[in-house]
């Protein structure tokens, strides 16, 4: 049986909580018991969530709105949470796996599958260094799109009723 390329739109997990509290200890920032239950609210689940979902799913540990949007803003701004937008303008969070990895987000649900992208990016990244002679050092993918169900279920609707 042959392996999957390099490149997959498996979806990646993001990473345990012991890789996550070895980037607040990297950075010298204490892991409240707060803070995980924002990440793991994040990480738990295969769609993007928006704040006031967090807020309220949070709302019985007690945990609050501006407690939520720091963390949010926090996680963010570490690398453990990456925004993402749906096709209606909405902004919702995902946990990434530590790594490199980019969202496959679909426009309608949320839905985020990681992918790598790796084999076809170097390539890219590579043709676009020798075609204009930046030195690139990164980028940022998202991919959007409709999830099988998603698309199901508009294919069905009258022309008038898309979305």
């Amino acid at each position: 049986m042959s392996q999957k390329p390099a490149s997959s739109t498996q979806r990646l997990e993001p990473p345990d909580a012991a890789a996550i509290d070895a980037v607040f200890r990297a950075r010298g920032i204490p892991m409240t018991r707060q803070r995980r239950q924002v990440w793991e609210f994040f990480a738990s689940g295969s769609f993007a969530a928006t704040v006031a979902e967090a807020t309220e799913g949070l709302r019985d540990a007690g945990i609050g709105q501006a407690t939520v949007y720091r963390t949010v803003t926090l996680l963010t701004d570490l690398g453990l949470l990456v925004r993402v937008q749906d096709r209606h303008g909405e902004i919702g969070f995902t946990a990434p796996p530590i790594g490199h990895s980019h969202p496959l987000v679909c426009g309608s649900c949320r839905r985020v599958v990681r992918f790598d992208g790796e084999g076809d990016l170097t390539a890219l990244e590579a043709r676009l260094a020798e075609e204009t002679g930046f030195a690139i050092y990164g980028h940022h993918l998202e991919v959007y799109g409709l999830c099988a169900e998603c698309r199901d279920a508009t294919a069905g609707r009258k022309p008038q009723e898309t979305p």
